[in-house]
């Protein structure tokens, strides 16, 4: 997983040992983060963006594509009129 781990770090003036005291795990922890070999827990992933003083997708930016945006709340309801008007449809052509 690519990371922003070691820019950041390094923006702070702090060696691995620093970053790993202050989250609670070792050097070598980090350096394993630093070089994606070790994906971190969300824990771990939450409290080293917090000892950075970031959000946490900003220290693990997003690797897939881009979500989606939801859909407005009018195109939503016509859907759902237009799924409503089909199942009724659906519904008396059974009953015949």
């Amino acid at each position: 997983m690519k990371n922003r781990v070691q820019l950041l770090r390094k923006t702070k003036h702090w060696t691995q040992t620093d970053l790993a005291a202050r989250v609670g795990v070792n050097r070598q922890c980090i350096d394993a983060i630093e070089k994606g070999r070790f994906l971190p827990s969300i824990t771990l992933a939450y409290n080293i963006a917090a000892a950075l003083e970031r959000y946490v997708y900003e220290v693990f930016p997003p690797q897939g594509p881009t979500p989606r945006p939801l859909p407005q709340s009018s195109g939503a309801s016509h859907r759902v009129s237009h799924v409503a008007s089909r199942e009724s449809s659906h519904h008396s052509g059974g009953l015949k």
